[in-house]
């Protein structure tokens, strides 16, 4: 698995069982509540992919 996996394995895992992240309203709908634990991932996941698109998953 590359870091670019691997971080978004960590972010989707995060985001899909975060009780913040998975808050909804009465109709279902995300409430996009703030988590800075998603934040912190999301952005490991955004340089993963910088490094990867530069070649550092080589």
């Amino acid at each position: 698995m590359t870091p670019k996996q691997a971080a978004f394995v960590r972010f989707a895992d995060h985001c899909a069982t975060c009780r913040t992240c998975c808050a909804m309203d009465g109709e279902g709908a995300n409430l996009n509540l703030p988590c800075a634990e998603r934040d912190r991932l999301h952005e490991e996941y955004r340089q993963a992919s910088r490094a990867a698109a530069r070649g550092g998953d080589r």
